[in-house]
Formats: C-alpha cells, sequence, structure tokens
C-alpha cells in the first residue's frame, strides 16, 4: 500500500485505557476536596464535610457493581480503577488540605516581618506591580505557599525578607482560583528588606544569565526568544504584542510543551546521530536532556508533562512494546495529581492535558474528513491539530478568557513553523549570547524569526473579527466535549457531501445569535454589574452606547455577558476613577468609534485614553442630543464649559425612546449633586427610570427631586460588601415613599429595562 493509499484509509477508533477511569475517579475526588478545602480557608469557618461523604460511597458502590453485575463484567477493571481513584485522590487531597488549613492559622498569627520568602516562579506584571508564588519560611521550615506582590523584579529562587501585611485572599473568583492552586495566602510587601539570590543551581544560573543577555524588557522581539527559549512569557504579556498571540489563538506556540520538546528533541538526536553512541546511550542522552530543558524553562506543569511522555515512550520503545499515547498521557496525569493535587486547577496543566487527549483521539480522524473534502494531505494535518485542540479547550478558554479566536487554524498553520524555525536556531545560537564577543551576533538570526512571527502575529490580529467575545456562561461550549464523546463512541465514517452541509449548518447556527445581537438587539438600558463603580449599556438594533466604564476590567466581562461585539460610542460623565477606570480595557477588547464627554472636560482626560487610533472625541454641551439608534439621549447638565474633575461637572443624560407604541424614558444622572440636578429636573418632568448617583447615597436623592421625576423604578450600582455601606437605607426609605421601586446590583446582577407597550419591562441577570 502506497503512502497516498494509506493517507485515506479509515483510521480506527482509539482505545481508552483503564488509566483513564484510574485518572477521572482521582480528579473528580481531588477537585471535590479542595473546593470544601477553599471554602474553609475564604469564608473562615469550618470546612463543610458532608459532601464528602459522595467519595467513599461512589467508590463502594463501583467495587460492588464489579463484583456482583455480570453484565459489567468487561467493565471489571474500570470499576476497580475508577474506585481505587476515588479513594487515592481523596486522601492525597485530604493530607494537602490538613496542611493548608494549619498552615494558614500560623500565618494568621505571623507578621511578614518574621517571614523569610523564597521566590518560585516567574512573576506576572500588572501595572508595574510583580506577583510571585513564594515559600513561605519560619526557623527554616516551609510554612506554605502565598502569592507575593511587591514593586521590583526578583529572580527565581531569591531569598527575601519583607515588612507587609499577610492576610487571606478575597472571597471571590481571583481568591478561590489562587487558593485552588495551592497559594493559602496572599502578602503585599511594603518594603523589602533584603534579598539574597542564593546560590542557584547550574541550570538556573544559565537561565538567569540568558535573560539578563536577551533582556526581554527591552523590546517584544527579544521578550518573545524568551518567552519561547526559557519559558519566560512575563515581559510579552505585559507589552501590547502579548495580547496579538491571545487573539489569534497562538498563546500556546510561546508556553514550553510538547511542541516545543519535541523540537528540541530533533535537535539533539540529529547531533547525536553524528556520533558513534549506542541507540540505548543515544535514547539516555536524549531523556536527560529534555529533563532537563523541562526543568530550564521552569519546569511547567505542560513541560513536565509532556517530558513524562517521551520518557514513557522511549522506556516503551526500549522494551520492546507497543506505544499507546492514551496510557502514557493518563499515567502521567495521574502521578501529577498524586503528588500534588493542586495542579489540577492550573489552566496549564488542563490546557495541555486537553489538547493532547483531543490530538491523540481525533487528529488521525480529522485528517481523513479533511482529506475527504480535498484538503491536501500537508495542510489537512496541520489543520487537524489546531482544530482538535481548539475545541477541546473550549470549556477551558472560554470562561478564562471569554474570547474565541475564528482565526486560529489559519493563524497557526502560518505562524506554528516560524516559531519552530525560531525554537530551532534560538537553543543554538542564542547560549553564545553569554560570550562577550560574540553577544552582538548571537540574537541576530533569533531576532530575525521573531520579528518576522510577531509581524503575522499583528497581521492576523488585525483582521476584522478575528477573535469574538463569548459569554462565559454559554451551554454550547460545553457541548463540544459531549458531541467529541458520541463521535468518539459512534466512529461513523466521514463522507464529503455531508460532512460539507453539516458543517454549513453548524457555521450558521453559530452565527445566528452574533448577527442577531450585533444587527437586530432589541431597545434595552442595562445597568452593569461592575461593583463599586458605574457602567450603563445602550442599545438598540446595531447601535451600541456605553455610558462610563466601571473602575476595571470587569467592565469587559460585563459587555461580554450581553453579548457586546462592538461600540458606537463611550459617554464618560466625569474623571473619576470609577467611571472611566475601566475604560482602557474597553479600548484594547472593542472596536469603539467615538468618546464622548463634557464640554472642555477633553483637556482633562487620562492619557490612557487619548490619542487611539481609530477612535474620535467629541464634546458635548448642554442641550446637544446623540442618537443611539431609536434611543434620543439629549444632554441635562452641565450648562457651562467644565474640566470633567469633580461631581458637579458630571455628564447626565436623558433617554428617551418612543417608537412602535412603546416608549421608555431613563434618566443617567452620574454622579450629579443634588443642586445641579434641581437646575434641570423641571425640564426632565416625568421618567420611568431613575439611575441613582453616588451608589445610592443618602445625598444620591432627596424627596422634592423624586416628587418631580416620579420614576417607577430607581437603579443604584454598588459593589457588595463596599466600606460605604451603599446603598443607603435613607435612600432605598426615600424612593419606596415616593412610590417607586428600588434596586441595585448588588442583589439582581445587570439590571435591564426595555420598553414595552405597557410601560417596561425589567430583567435581571447575575454574572
Amino acid at each position: 500500500m502506497s503512502a497516498t493509499e494509506r493517507e485515506h484509509v479509515m483510521p480506527p477508533r482509539p482505545l481508552m485505557p483503564w488509566t483513564m477511569a484510574l485518572c477521572a475517579g482521582m480528579c473528580m475526588s481531588c477537585a471535590l476536596v479542595l473546593n470544601v478545602t477553599a471554602d474553609a480557608l475564604l469564608r473562615e469557618q469550618a470546612p463543610a464535610v458532608g459532601p464528602l461523604w459522595a467519595i467513599p460511597v461512589a467508590a463502594a458502590v463501583f467495587v460492588v457493581l464489579a463484583q456482583s453485575c455480570a453484565r459489567l463484567a468487561p467493565w471489571k477493571r474500570w470499576l476497580y480503577a475508577a474506585s481505587v481513584g476515588l479513594v487515592a485522590g481523596a486522601v492525597v487531597s485530604a493530607w494537602w488540605a490538613v496542611g493548608a488549613l494549619s498552615a494558614s492559622k500560623a500565618l494568621d498569627a505571623r507578621a511578614a516581618s518574621s517571614l523569610e520568602f523564597v521566590v518560585q516562579g516567574d512573576p506576572s506584571i500588572n501595572d508595574d506591580v510583580y506577583s510571585y508564588t513564594c515559600e513561605a519560611r519560619a526557623d527554616g521550615k516551609n510554612l506554605a505557599t502565598v502569592r507575593l506582590s511587591c514593586d521590583r523584579e526578583l529572580r527565581v529562587g531569591a531569598h527575601m525578607r519583607v515588612i507587609g501585611r499577610v492576610s487571606r485572599f478575597e472571597n471571590d473568583a481571583y481568591g478561590r482560583s489562587r487558593v485552588l492552586r495551592g497559594e493559602v495566602c496572599k502578602v503585599k510587601a511594603v518594603r523589602i528588606l533584603s534579598v539574597d539570590e542564593g546560590s542557584p543551581g547550574p541550570l538556573l544560573r544559565l537561565r538567569n544569565g540568558l535573560l539578563a543577555s536577551i533582556a526581554p524588557a527591552t523590546d517584544p522581539a527579544r521578550a518573545f526568544i524568551a518567552g519561547v527559549v526559557c519559558g519566560r512569557s512575563a515581559e510579552l504579556h505585559a507589552q501590547p504584542a502579548g495580547d496579538w498571540f491571545s487573539v489569534t489563538g497562538t498563546a500556546h506556540l510561546i508556553a514550553v510543551s510538547g511542541s516545543h520538546l519535541a523540537i528540541v528533541g530533533f535537535v539533539i538526536e540529529g547531533a547525536l546521530q553524528k556520533t558513534r553512541c549506542s541507540r540505548g546511550l543515544q535514547r539516555a542522552i536524549l531523556a536527560i536532556t529534555l529533563v532537563g530543558y523541562a526543568a530550564f524553562t521552569g519546569a511547567s506543569p505542560s513541560a513536565v508533562r509532556a517530558c513524562c511522555m517521551v520518557f514513557t515512550t522511549l522506556v516503551v520503545n526500549g522494551a520492546g512494546r507497543r506505544r499507546h499515547g492514551a496510557s502514557a498521557l493518563f499515567a502521567t496525569m495521574s502521578i501529577f495529581v498524586l503528588l500534588r493535587p493542586t495542579v489540577l486547577f492550573e489552566i496549564g496543566f488542563q490546557l495541555s492535558c486537553a489538547s493532547v487527549f483531543a490530538i491523540l483521539c481525533f487528529c488521525p480522524y480529522a485528517s481523513y474528513a479533511l482529506g475527504e473534502l480535498g484538503v491536501p494531505s500537508g495542510i489537512a494535518s496541520m489543520l487537524s491539530v489546531t482544530l482538535c485542540s481548539q475545541l477541546a479547550t473550549l470549556p477551558i478558554t472560554i470562561p478564562a478568557f471569554g474570547t474565541f479566536s475564528l482565526i486560529a487554524p489559519l493563524a497557526n498553520a502560518v505562524i506554528g513553523p516560524v516559531v519552530s524555525v525560531l525554537l530551532a536556531v534560538s537553543i543554538v545560537l542564542v547560549p553564545f549570547s553569554l560570550v562577550a564577543p560574540l553577544q552582538a551576533w548571537a540574537l541576530v538570526v533569533p531576532m530575525i524569526a521573531a520579528r518576522c512571527a510577531l509581524f503575522f502575529e499583528q497581521l492576523f490580529a488585525a483582521v476584522p473579527g478575528a477573535s469574538v467575545s463569548v459569554p462565559s456562561d454559554s451551554m454550547w461550549i460545553y457541548l463540544v466535549p459531549c458531541l467529541l464523546a458520541v463521535l468518539l463512541v459512534w466512529w461513523p465514517r466521514p463522507r464529503a457531501r455531508p460532512m460539507a452541509v453539516g458543517l454549513a449548518c453548524l457555521v450558521l447556527l453559530a452565527a445566528i445569535p452574533y448577527i442577531y445581537w450585533d444587527r437586530f438587539a432589541p431597545p434595552s438600558v442595562t445597568v452593569l454589574d461592575v461593583g463599586q463603580a458605574d457602567a450603563i449599556l445602550v442599545r438598540q438594533g446595531d447601535a451600541v452606547a456605553l455610558v462610563d466604564c466601571g473602575l476595571d476590567e470587569r467592565v469587559v466581562s460585563a459587555l461580554v455577558r450581553n453579548n457586546v461585539h462592538h461600540i458606537d460610542a463611550v459617554f464618560v460623565t466625569h474623571w473619576d476613577e470609577d467611571h472611566w477606570g475601566g475604560l482602557p480595557d474597553v479600548l484594547d477588547q472593542f472596536s469603539v468609534r467615538a468618546i464622548v464627554v463634557a464640554a472642555d472636560a477633553l483637556d482633562g482626560a487620562p492619557a490612557e485614553v487619548l490619542n487611539r487610533p481609530s477612535v474620535t472625541y467629541r464634546q458635548v454641551a448642554c442641550g446637544d442630543t446623540v442618537d443611539i439608534g431609536a434611543f434620543r439621549t439629549r444632554v441635562m447638565w452641565p450648562f457651562d464649559t467644565v474640566d470633567g474633575e469633580g461631581n458637579e461637572d458630571s455628564l447626565v443624560l436623558l433617554l428617551s425612546y418612543a417608537q412602535e407604541g412603546k416608549s421608555l424614558r431613563v434618566l443617567l444622572t452620574g454622579d450629579a449633586e443634588l443642586d445641579q440636578e434641581r437646575e434641570f429636573v423641571q425640564e426632565v418632568g416625568d421618567i420611568d427610570v431613575l439611575k441613582l448617583g453616588h451608589h445610592g447615597s443618602k445625598v444620591s436623592v432627596d424627596t422634592d427631586l423624586l416628587g418631580t421625576l416620579k420614576p417607577e423604578l430607581s437603579i443604584a450600582s454598588a459593589g457588595e460588601g463596599n466600606r460605604y455601606g451603599h446603598p443607603s437605607d435613607a435612600c432605598i426609605d426615600a424612593v419606596r415613599d415616593a412610590g417607586g421601586a428600588f434596586a441595585c446590583t448588588i442583589e439582581h446582577g445587570d439590571i435591564t429595562v426595555s420598553p414595552t407597550a405597557k410601560g417596561f419591562a425589567m430583567r435581571c441577570q447575575r454574572p
């Protein structure tokens, strides 16, 4: 049979090993125990052990079924493996949980200055704040893993003492994610007392030396080289170029994984073949080299996972046994979870395992299916890897990042080979940068390859619609693994015409919601839940406007869950941070046509929002109108030119909708004071909805104002547990005494009002 004929042979259904059940049982019990532990650490209360009884009960049921049910005899090994996995996962995670709870109590009673912190990995950089995973030590003993933030860069392995504050994580999404990853508390370093670089090992000294010679903070190309060669991507992600990889779906090209080890192994194996070493010695050298490279790059879960699988393959080949990728994968995952249960919640580990599993199971099938559609074999092989990996990781990437890259298959096909060349030449040439005479020349070729890759990254990232925002709670993303499971069980023979029709239908179904919300959105005004800040979404048809932008990146998440894909205009009422703080994130994530402020307020605008390409800046005064679809937006305040700094300078907008027998009047007050509101309230008259200023403070409204406006609904935007006590009881009582209803984002989440023939309808959506 020729090679061409083999390419068109239907691949067999992959065999699933019993280690899959062992790994699944271990992961499920670990996840349950760790979540119970996280609840105890975040809520500072005794752990609720009730749900943990499900683990021994399920294990016992599996054992009973395996012993007593004859029909399940073919699955006996699977049932036993699942029960063993459940028990083993519960034991190791409970051991970690006991240690974490005791460590948390010990740290609560200690000052930061009494501890020594040892840096365990590269930092994450945000607004010149460096955050590290550190080991907290006292009297030479490790107490716990913590998250330390400071204002300077530190090397891996550095020992330091600080003056700062030790505290528990907040009970929110970020705090839970850090605790589940093994960090029991956070430390904010106010002042660093001492730093001891210690005596790093030879690999760490080599890595630090290469990073110093590469200087990743000085140039995006150098940051890219540091990420590909040394596994350090903090500087790249801190630069605008880092966003290109997310948009194009090529972020995995930076993370050290199996593909990196394969390239390194190819280079090393090519060099070894030039020697007269025996095959066994070559395999040993290759294994040691790959282990060393994984350690050199920081021993990320994806790199260690790939290294373990390569080592297993070498052992199996050396023993003359048939290798099985799925068995190696699940065995490796089980070992990882047994050694460190918290690795289960590291996104790198999740992405690596999910993508490798999908590639092992479905990549041959996808290549065959694409071949049936007439795609050349080489292109089909590259596309199948990207498609399988991208689909399998959707339930992980979309809840984490809220985006889906449509251009990822093409971008990976073009940029992937360039990055492979970059890595191959870099591991040969970059070490010469440690030699002073060669330092200027060693990076020439890697820099050319890096700039070429970044050129294509920027090119693909600039394509309209390259990446779309997807609500993290979209149910369809969880249907993808179900469909893949059905495919694995069914394993049908793909035919060209049914596949073409099916793909066309899937594309159409996926496009319908996007087109609906992008072009035919019903008229609505939504007060977004963005914490102790303001952000109001106004939309109708294809017109979208945002009034204020919250305090931080939460506004982006709020817009995504409300199916916003573009923004025509952003109104900034005034330059208080809780009204504009999220604007840079909005400008980075969405196409924004215009920014609208009060007359002369643009002079006081923060530098982060100015000089944006393709954004026009408009200043409005009292009496000006702006149309948002069928909404007529009229500026009611300020009367004169302002600088936009104070509450008295705040824009006040009256939204009016009247179409097809439906009407709605909404007053958005920004943070205008009562004295200013009394200047125009008579002109406004009766309204349907009042957006309260000052987050519902006691000075946001009074009886006279409510008596003139007569709002049926008053809405306040406030953050849960805010230190001001907003919304105040006085505000709530005043609204209700005036005969209106009161709603707050704390209790209701996003609050949407829509015009109806009988007034308006209110709908709420929790984040």
